[in-house]
């Protein structure tokens, strides 16, 4: 019995340590999926040598995303579940160099939806557009994610 008890507080201990793992994992995973994306589509602008964009579904990238050429896609992206983001209005188009029309940086933010104790990953891609991922513990966006 006293076994038992000591197992029922550990795991009592343990388990919100547990949820915070896991949703740091979906967090992580949100965003490494989205790093994938752009360099797909980066590497894709090069290869074809012709426009490609990564659109946000319905306007709202956290209804996910599709990777298109012209009319076709190529790789999409399901929708997000327990993560918010913030992300341009809307697509990220690279021209057929690679590069990102403009000189402006674009951030992305991914955020865990009912956990602040997660860590803030946030998403830079440069003019040359090339994906950065960075991480912000303090969830300001200063330290560590910029523009």
């Amino acid at each position: 019995m006293l076994t038992v008890a000591v197992v029922g507080v550990l795991l009592a201990y343990a388990l919100p340590s547990l949820k915070i793992l896991i949703t740091n994992q979906r967090v992580g995973g949100v965003t490494t999926d989205l790093v994938a994306s752009l360099i797909y589509a980066r590497s894709e602008a090069i290869k074809r040598n012709a426009q490609v964009s990564l659109v946000p579904n319905g306007g709202d990238w956290a209804a996910g995303w599709a990777v298109q050429v012209g009319g076709t896609t190529l790789r999409a992206q399901d929708a997000l579940t327990g993560v918010t983001t913030t992300g341009p209005v809307g697509n990220v188009a690279y021209r057929g160099n690679g590069r990102l029309p403009g000189s402006s940086q674009i951030l992305f933010t991914f955020r865990s939806s009912d956990m602040s104790q997660v860590t803030m990953r946030c998403v830079v891609i440069d003019a040359s557009g090339r994906p950065n991922l960075q991480m912000d513990k303090d969830s300001d966006t200063t330290n560590g994610c910029a523009t």
